[in-house]
């Protein structure tokens, strides 16, 4: 069952109305968005070195509920890069503004996952789970799986990070993954300016959980 996702998630392509929606939420969190207020001064601090070479990526994400009711993390991932402004949990029906801020610092950047559980409209217990990472030598990259939540017992790290890293995921932003069984589906995009000469590039990523 989880090849099968995977697959399905790999040559699933978004529809118009699926990546208006995602435009939309990158917009909005664009708006929003102010680097400066958002990073833990102490972080820059503690990486000034990295800071003054141009090494620092802040994350600014936005994630829209469509399912039938809340949403809550089951688990989570991080890799590489530090928590500014956690996971909303619970994640209400509907969609808000910049609900999370990560940074990355140094050529490890920023790798983290998120895996949320709810029910689906058949008030099946299932889960969604969000990947993204974005390093100066890899780029921007993107990932998700979803389905019962009997999938993601005993979840293997180890092998979501090495989807992440496959050489082929940046040809796959933003991605969407989906389940027939349970009707779920998750899209997951990561955008923003591309490494500049200053120390700072800013992305934001949008996430659509639907099911």
């Amino acid at each position: 069952m989880a090849g099968s996702s995977e697959m399905k998630g790999e040559e699933s392509k978004l529809s118009f109305e699926e990546q208006a929606s995602l435009d939309e939420i990158i917009m909005n969190a664009k708006k929003s968005f102010c680097a400066e207020d958002m990073v833990n001064h102490s972080v820059v601090a503690e990486n000034k070195a990295e800071v003054a070479t141009g090494h620092l990526i802040v994350l600014g994400g936005n994630l829209s509920n469509l399912t039938k009711g809340p949403l809550t993390v089951l688990d989570s991932k991080l890799w590489a890069g530090y928590i500014i402004k956690d996971y909303p949990n619970p994640l209400l029906v509907g969609t808000s503004i910049l609900q999370m801020v990560q940074v990355g610092v140094s050529n490890d950047g920023l790798k983290a996952a998120v895996l949320y559980t709810g029910k689906n409209i058949a008030c099946v217990d299932c889960g969604w789970l969000l990947a993204w990472a974005d390093s100066q030598g890899k780029g921007k990259r993107v990932y998700a799986e979803c389905g019962p939540i009997s999938k993601f017992n005993c979840l293997n790290w180890e092998r979501i990070e090495k989807k992440l890293d496959d050489p082929c995921c940046p040809a796959i932003n933003p991605y969407k993954a989906s389940d027939e069984q349970t009707g779920t589906s998750v899209i997951v995009g990561l955008s923003g300016v591309e490494w500049p000469l200053t120390y700072e590039t800013r992305d934001l990523l949008a996430g659509i959980i639907s099911g």
